[in-house]
């Protein structure tokens, strides 16, 4: 053997153990996550779509859950060819310019992005505090149109959920939280987020989104079994002024968005909790938003404020008519006026607003928000 063969050699045993290694993880059809406590797994697999199960100490919450997204009539998430799959983990301490409940919170999680031929990859994260994933595209198209987003939460059972149900997506969105089993939830019957689903043992799961952006809100409709689906509205195209603060959509187009080739979608996630009063502590869906895009928060202070709504416009003992009428919110500012400094959000935007501002700088009442509402004096 010659010399240039022996060192030919172990080139050739590198080369091939690099592509055995390779080969091996584009080969990987199967993911496991954990969360930082190992209360929280997540089982995710790619063959022949991409589906998951979330469990809680063992116990399956969620199985077979679906996800995929349709863009341009390309369907991703289904008959997925994996890439590259990369693991990290997170932890570091947040302190939000506007506190939350509180002070400083802490991020911790565990995610796998799995990238996928195609231009697109879905990340899983798995928190202390639930379960989330989203899609993110690296598509040559500057502008694409997602006409369809199938997202599926299958439950082991047939749970109770505290249902908001709502009569259209036409709504100002204040439902009553109405106890239903999954199996009575028709199709027809949408609601609005969170959902908070009871699966049993203690365990709470709220359904929600997070960093929505250039993108419709997702809502839920029943499956007359154990699974809640998300739904979207299409893209409005032409949209008509009702009353002094509704605009309804008259013309819909056949996508529900018109966005970037290139992005992050918006998480979709379940929060978990053992007790119920965690769900009030829950912290998922600020955790997963968008990070404040503000330079400068100095100017952001907490206060207090008082709104013409949460009482109905009513006072008592004065010498003037109460209601939504210039000298209730005069009234109102100078009662603002003697507690220090009270912010005054008014549901008007007429042409009096100049004048009660005025009233407001002069008892030094800075802050005074308008909103759109018909004249009424």
């Amino acid at each position: 053997m010659n010399i240039r063969t022996q060192n030919s050699l172990p080139l050739l045993i590198l080369l091939a153990t690099m592509l055995t290694i390779a080969a091996s993880a584009s080969a990987q059809s199967s993911f496991d996550l954990r969360s930082p406590d190992n209360r929280i797994e997540i089982r995710i697999r790619t063959v022949p779509v991409v589906r998951y199960d979330v469990l809680l100490k063992g116990r399956a919450l969620l199985q077979d859950c679906t996800l995929s997204l349709d863009v341009d009539h390309k369907t991703l998430g289904v008959d997925p060819k994996v890439r590259t799959a990369k693991k990290r983990s997170y932890d570091q301490t947040l302190e939000p310019a506007v506190h939350q409940k509180f002070a400083k919170i802490r991020e911790n999680h565990n995610e796998v992005r799995i990238e996928m031929e195609g231009g697109y990859a879905v990340v899983f994260r798995a928190y202390n505090e639930g379960a989330a994933y989203r899609f993110e595209t690296s598509l040559p198209q500057q502008q694409v149109k997602v006409y369809g987003e199938e997202v599926k939460f299958n439950f082991s059972g047939d749970a109770t959920v505290f249902y908001p149900q709502e009569d259209s997506m036409f709504s100002h969105n204040e439902r009553k939280y109405v106890p239903q089993r999954l199996k009575e939830i028709d199709s027809a019957f949408i609601a609005t987020m969170p959902a908070v689903v009871d699966a049993g043992e203690g365990a709470k799961l709220a359904i929600a989104e997070s960093d929505v952006e250039d993108y419709p809100g997702m809502w839920l409709h029943g499956t007359n079994g154990p699974a809640l689906v998300g739904t979207f509205p299409r893209y409005p195209l032409k949209e008509k002024l009702e009353k002094d603060r509704d605009f309804r959509v008259v013309e819909s187009a056949d996508y529900i968005a018109a966005t970037s080739g290139t992005r992050t979608f918006p998480w979709r996630l379940v929060g978990i909790t053992e007790k119920d009063g965690d769900l009030l502590t829950n912290q998922l869906v600020w955790l997963l938003a968008k990070p404040s895009q503000l330079q400068d928060t100095s100017w952001i202070k907490p206060g207090k404020v008082a709104w013409d709504w949460w009482n109905f416009n009513n006072i008592y003992g004065v010498d003037f008519k109460a209601g939504i009428n210039t000298q209730t919110y005069k009234y109102y500012i100078d009662f603002a006026a003697t507690l220090g400094h009270l912010e005054i959000a008014r549901r008007s935007a007429d042409s009096r607003a100049r004048s009660i501002r005025e009233v407001g700088h002069q008892r030094n009442q800075g802050r005074f928000h308008a909103a759109r509402r018909p004249e009424t004096d």
